[in-house]
């Protein structure tokens, strides 16, 4: 199998961001809109909101996440909710501000990587929701992991890695190397639209150039609840990254063997 161009996806990658980005600045307010080509879960396209404060850039959804969910009935008011969304946020450095706007702050040098945390952060409270609110307990990266522990799949949680953009991505489960078998790298999509594909993709394909041994790389995605599109299955394929649809969670315990 022909070892893919990781660089020429990257910058394709980067092209397919900024040739889907729009910005308006409001001067009046002191403000820019960043329009994004990420979808929430209505479809609509995610925004960022940009300020400045003394030397520091504020970049903010502007309350957008949080007035959603409450506006679709859904309350951050158990410990099991709560615990999952201070781990999305956590996980990325992300703060909740003033009428509850999920921020982060920036300066000059981080501004790219902070905006690429508030992104994934916003993605993934969006679509910790997405669930119907009779399994809203059950996050799908927990399914997941409940599998690998039925079936003694050995893994390590939650990685952060290190691109050749600087960017860093998140893992969600790592397994180790072994005599015949390179060290597999897991992403789980609980929502497989394009956008977030894509964005696993780039994960991939960025940290790929930054490694000194190959790694086999895997979208696991719900297809329980959610079709993925053939654009989606199709660019998955086109990368050489293995998929695995929750239907078949059975070809787990191969893929990810010690032995």
């Amino acid at each position: 199998m022909p070892v893919p161009d990781c660089q020429k996806i990257i910058d394709q990658y980067i092209k397919w961001i900024k040739d889907n980005t729009s910005i308006r600045t409001a001067k009046e307010d002191g403000f820019c809109e960043i329009t994004t080509p990420f979808l929430d879960r209505h479809n609509d396209h995610l925004e960022i909101y940009v300020t400045k404060k003394e030397d520091k850039i504020i970049l903010s959804d502007d309350g957008y996440i949080l007035s959603d969910l409450t506006a679709s009935g859904v309350e951050i008011n158990t410990d099991r909710k709560q615990t999952i969304f201070k781990m999305a946020l956590n996980g990325f450095g992300v703060k909740i501000g003033e009428n509850n706007q999920l921020c982060i702050e920036a300066n000059m040098n981080n501004v790219g990587q902070k905006k690429h945390y508030l992104l994934q952060a916003m993605l993934a409270i969006n679509d910790m929701f997405v669930l119907s609110r009779e399994n809203i307990y059950s996050l799908f990266k927990d399914e997941v992991e409940k599998f690998f522990k039925t079936k003694e799949i050995i893994y390590a949680k939650d990685i952060k890695l290190t691109g050749k953009t600087g960017f860093d991505h998140n893992i969600d489960f790592l397994v180790a190397r072994t005599k015949t078998r390179p060290e597999r790298l897991i992403k789980t999509i609980n929502t497989p639209k394009k956008d977030q594909v894509m964005a696993s993709i780039f994960s991939f394909t960025d940290i790929a150039v930054m490694r000194e041994s190959k790694t086999s790389n895997y979208v696991i995605y719900n297809d329980t609840d959610n079709s993925i599109s053939a654009d989606a299955l199709s660019a998955l394929n086109n990368y050489g990254i293995k998929n695995i649809p929750w239907s078949q969670k059975h070809r787990c315990q191969e893929e990810f063997s010690l032995v």
